[in-house]
């Protein structure tokens, strides 16, 4: 890789990592959280539903995939980075999540990346019911980038995570 590649392809990063940083320092709470599995890639689903700044309630969200990198080793301080961000919806009083959003995949020995699409849909049963935003619920997830992976996980109602 010639020099100017390699500057380039860093300062990319340094923008995207920057950027990052930056939206966590917004502050918003969160009114219920859901944690899931997908089994199928061995990977962690965290979601934070409902942000709110100044409503009672609000249908936004964001959401992360961890997964295990076998690009990356664990001493890459961009192994501890997600591998997929996005933003979601929630419609019926959050009983159905609808998420969009990009996950990075690594090659070559993490020098190189690219972004390609990822979609979260999440169906809280309880909450599609009693149509109670605040309800813990399961979760039930369909994660679709590089394949279709079926997910399951738990919504609870508190406020357990501040961004």
């Amino acid at each position: 890789m010639s020099p100017c590649l390699f500057f380039i392809k860093k300062n990319k990063m340094k923008k995207i990592i920057i950027a990052l940083l930056l939206l966590m320092s917004i502050k918003g709470y969160s009114q219920s959280s859901t944690v899931g599995y997908i089994p199928s890639t061995k990977s962690i689903v965290l979601c934070t539903d409902n942000i709110n700044l100044t409503t009672e309630y609000s249908p936004f969200g964001l959401y992360t995939i961890w997964g295990g990198s076998e690009e990356l080793t664990p001493s890459d301080y961009r192994y501890a980075i997600p591998d997929t961000w996005g933003v979601n919806v929630g419609l019926f009083q959050n009983g159905l999540n609808i998420g969009a959003g990009g996950t990075i995949l690594w090659s070559n020995g993490g020098d190189d990346y690219r972004i390609i699409p990822n979609v979260l849909i999440r169906f809280h049963p309880l909450k599609t019911i009693t149509q109670d935003n605040r309800q813990t619920d399961i979760s039930l997830m369909l994660n679709i980038s590089q394949g279709v992976h079926f997910c399951i996980g738990l919504s609870f109602s508190r406020l357990l995570n501040a961004l």
